[in-house]
């Protein structure tokens, strides 16, 4: 059912029409350097747009959206200057997710803001522009905050601070219009709450409520994303645009780096990895190769330039449209025709490489996230995509970087190293040409962003209790927000609760100490507690987890940043490898790594970032091909199963011949796991005197660890042993001592679905999930602090601290506090699926029990490569009689426990 305040349109308005409503030297200057004309997305746009209407634009990426949200607005900057009525002040303010992105859009601005201004024979462009992100120096956010530009643009960040800042307040009186790009990024996360809160803080500032253009190129559900958008109590229409005429449809190529007859070898893929790269990169302008770690993006630049360096590989740039000047941000010219692109790298680094890739100099550049979204890359041919993906919006969105040219293709190359990978390639591009996108989940009122978002209203005045409640909640992912849980966080901010408002470590190993409030509150009011607080709201703010970090400085030049956790363990002399070079340590100092260009093998470092997983839906695609694969296999043989996926789809016969081995080896070893129901797999471990249990579901991985969770809960209260886990996309693996064995008929009684949310929160108590998830809560919250005082040496929690100290006082304190209750909600609702998981249950899936010698093909592809946790259920003391009963069965060992016992 549509929501009555969405109004979906498709607009036939796509030509002369569109540009014959703006002014003459707007137009005369788009008629000049477009003379194809509008794209479809531009010309369904600009008359909503002009007219001041809320809008949600969905477009394919290189569609000209830039233009679509901005030319309208420009127009009218524009003739109230012809007006005489262009006045000094905020008149737009533009929000993107990414910094890359904001510097983007700057360039691609300041063109026709001085074209345009030639054409009226002027100087310079009356409109003027302001970029303001955590890069902008002091000296350029007091000429914002002092002589605000025209046109804002910002990040979700710097939004919230300029917000919390009294001598901004008089500014947003002027604002008209609010644009959000590349919305989707935004709406399902932190982030997208946090924003959509400012924008109504911003919109109740405003003299008039102003226009909201979101920017998307993937968006389902439309109507979702549009109430995220705009909030509770207005209209938006969402367009949806065709790609231009003549756009060809796009091109998705999956290939193996495993061969037929072959086992999974980690050195070989990846040296055929690197001749992959290698001769896509010679083949095409402009190569955008994305890896799912920071980590593997720099090993892949760095031994791409290694082969370019020692001569095994010859990359020279290919009709240069110019060369970037020489920048300190910039390696040697050997190498830069070769670049990483992550977020560890320095800003300016980042910044260079994305104007060497406008201007074509870049030959390939490794990235992880940072170039998914709307940097626009006009010279890419072609978007690989080592490993999976994870997600079919993921995919559309990183293949959508090639092909901006128009009547060019985005054309991707999906590279798999492992069968497994095989399989989740073939299903993730069938579904991707295809436009299958999965629906975007907005969350739901996360409280440690209410939280925050109550500290930063009250760094810029005291407010109203009932009036803040009622603004926040006008916010569309704040419209489920409690009085009730409102309170409890006020009431927290203001340390009203048994567990204090904020706490600190003073040194590594000392009980958490206490720290004062954030607010006050009192007869319905809050404001901020001191200056203090506002300090460090202003080096605190944001919900983007991060660990600390230090800096890494090559000859006094900024390079990047290295975890802190990373950086502690490297001496002099260590080599590691950042920016896609070689670097080796001279030495360390405070937060400061200084380095110099190094030989040798480098280790990597390590980031920690998010887990890869795939989306519910491909997960339910992929068991899906494994039940129908399965079944032609029985039925056609390996022979037609191998033209069967050679013609639906598109792979070429030596892949095809890996799935089909896959599939051949998982029949005669075990069976292919259904594609509704439950295959245990019963097997001894192939390192250690354990046993182990792989379970085969049809779900994706966060509904497989809610089902991981709960039934190492019942199967640890029931023998009393410690058992370890390991979770996967369709299933995962429990580890028990190799004396206990499980009977076909127990298998059943572990899947109830009775109390089936306590023992999921049983197996998380057991581990350290909710622990470890509490502290990125926390510091959201800002509990603790990311950032400590400027000058300050006081340690302020690093994820050890906060997890294994911090949260246990605070549970023990104040068992109902809302930073629990939103870190518990995060873990069942968000990082696990309970609700999908216990749905599937519901539905009574058939489990089938084979007991093997042995791993099976697809158990050891898809599960057991996943990093295990262990769940504690025998005390120490129990398991220290364990093994004296054990031992005393030894006789050569027994006299020696008995020796060394203690007294007693």
């Amino acid at each position: 059912m549509q929501d009555p305040g969405v109004e979906c349109s498709v607009s036939t308005d796509l030509g002369h029409s569109a540009t014959a409503r703006l002014s003459d030297p707007v137009r005369g200057w788009f008629e000049a350097s477009f003379p194809e004309g509008p794209t479809p997305a531009q010309a369904m746009a600009w008359p909503p747009v002009a007219a001041g209407e809320h809008v949600l634009l969905i477009s394919p990426t290189g569609t000209g959206k830039t233009l679509a949200a901005f030319l309208a607005i420009l127009d009218r900057l524009f003739r109230a200057h012809a007006a005489g009525t262009l006045t000094p002040g905020l008149q737009c303010v533009y929000v993107s997710p990414l910094r890359s992105l904001n510097y983007d859009i700057e360039r691609n601005l300041a063109t026709p803001l001085a074209e345009i201004g030639r054409r009226l024979e002027l100087d310079a462009s009356p409109i003027r522009l302001g970029v303001r992100t955590g890069d902008t120096s002091a000296y350029h956010r007091r000429k914002l905050r002092d002589n605000p530009p025209h046109i804002l643009i910002t990040t979700p960040e710097s939004l919230a601070l300029l917000l919390s800042q009294a001598s901004w307040q008089a500014h947003w009186r002027t604002v008209e219009h609010l644009i959000v790009d590349e919305v989707h990024a935004l709406a399902p996360t932190k982030r997208g709450a946090d924003l959509a809160v400012s924008l109504e803080r911003l919109a109740a500032q405003a003299d008039r409520d102003p226009c909201r253009v979101g920017l998307s190129a993937i968006c389902r559900p439309d109507e979702a994303i549009a109430r995220f958008l705009v909030g509770t109590s207005r209209r938006c229409r969402v367009l949806e645009a065709p790609p231009p005429a003549g756009t060809p449809p796009i091109e998705i190529t999956v290939e193996s780096l495993l061969r037929p007859d072959e086992s999974p070898h980690r050195g070989l893929s990846y040296r055929r990895l690197m001749r992959c790269l290698r001769r896509v990169i010679d083949q095409n302008r402009t190569t955008v190769v994305f890896a799912n770690t920071r980590a593997f993006a720099e090993k892949i630049t760095h031994d791409l330039r290694q082969a370019v360096v020692s001569g095994q590989w010859s990359v020279v740039s290919q009709d240069p449209i110019g060369q970037p000047e020489a920048s300190p941000g910039r390696p040697d010219e050997t190498e830069w025709l070769i670049s990483a692109h992550h977020s560890a790298l320095d800003a300016q680094r980042r910044r260079t490489i994305e104007a060497e890739l406008k201007s074509g100099a870049i030959r390939a550049v490794v990235t992880s996230t940072s170039l998914e979204l709307g940097v626009d890359i006009g010279t890419a041919d072609l978007a690989v995509q080592v490993g999976l993906p994870g997600g079919v919006a993921r995919c559309v969105q990183r293949v959508g970087r090639s092909g901006h040219r128009r009547g060019a293709a985005s054309r991707g190359l999906l590279l798999a190293a492992t069968p497994a990978e095989l399989v989740g390639a073939v299903v993730t591009a069938r579904a991707a040409r295809a436009g299958r996108v999965e629906p975007l989940r907005t969350l739901a009122a996360p409280l440690d962003v209410v939280c925050q978002q109550l500290i930063g209203m009250a760094c810029a005045g005291e407010h109203s209790a009932g009036s803040a409640f009622e603004l926040i909640r006008q916010a569309g992912p704040m419209a489920e927000l409690s009085r009730a849980d409102f309170d409890a966080c006020l009431a927290f901010l203001a340390g009203e609760l048994a567990a204090p408002a904020g706490a600190f470590e003073p040194e590594p190993g000392a009980t958490p100490r206490w720290t004062a409030p954030r607010i006050w509150s009192r007869a319905g009011r809050f404001g901020i507690r001191g200056r203090r607080v506002a300090c460090w709201f202003r080096n605190n703010v944001g919900t983007i987890g991060s660990e600390e970090s230090v800096r890494v400085l090559e000859q006094g030049v900024a390079v990047g940043t290295l975890e802190a956790s990373y950086a502690e363990r490297l001496a002099p002399g260590d080599r590691f490898v950042l920016d896609g070079r070689a670097l080796e340590v001279r030495r360390l100092e405070a937060a400061i790594v200084h380095a110099r260009p190094a030989g040798g093998e480098p280790s990597l470092p390590r980031w920690t970032s998010d887990r890869q997983s795939l989306s519910p839906e491909l997960a339910g695609e992929l068991a899906a091909f494994r039940a129908v694969a399965a079944h032609r296999l029985a039925e056609v043989g390996p022979t037609g199963l191998r033209a069967w996926l050679i013609a639906t789809f598109d792979l070429e016969p030596g892949a095809a011949s890996v799935v089909v081995e896959l599939f051949q080896a998982q029949e005669q070893w075990s069976e292919v796991p259904g594609g509704e129901g439950l295959l245990v797999e019963e097997s001894p471990a192939p390192h250690g005197a354990e046993r182990v249990y792989c379970f085969h579901a049809p779900l994706h991985r966060a509904a497989c660890e809610a089902l991981a969770r709960a039934t190492g809960a019942r199967l640890g209260r029931r023998f009393g042993r410690s058992l370890t886990l390991a979770v996967a996309d369709l299933g995962w693996s429990i580890r028990l001592p190799e004396e206990i064995a499980l009977a076909p008929e127990e298998i059943a009684p572990l899947l109830a679905v009775d109390h089936f949310d306590d023992d999921v929160v049983e197996g998380l108590d057991r581990g350290e999930l909710l622990a470890r998830r509490f502290r990125q809560v926390a510091a959201t919250a800002m509990m603790i602090l990311r950032n400590p005082e400027p000058g300050r040496r006081v340690r302020v929690g690093g994820v050890h601290w906060a997890s294994t100290r911090l949260y246990p006082l605070v549970r023990a304190a104040c068992p109902d506090h809302p930073l629990l209750r939103q870190t518990r909600r995060e873990v069942l609702e968000e990082y696990l699926d309970v609700p999908a998981a216990r749905r599937w249950l519901q539905r009574r899936p058939p489990v089938r029990f084979r007991a093997l010698p042995g791993l099976s093909p697809m158990a050891a592809a898809w599960i057991e490569p996943n990093p295990a946790e262990a769940l504690q259920f025998e005390s120490p003391g129990a398991a220290l009689r364990r093994l004296h009963a054990r031992l005393l069965g030894n006789s050569s060992l027994a006299g020696q426990l008995v020796t060394n016992l203690p007294p007693g």
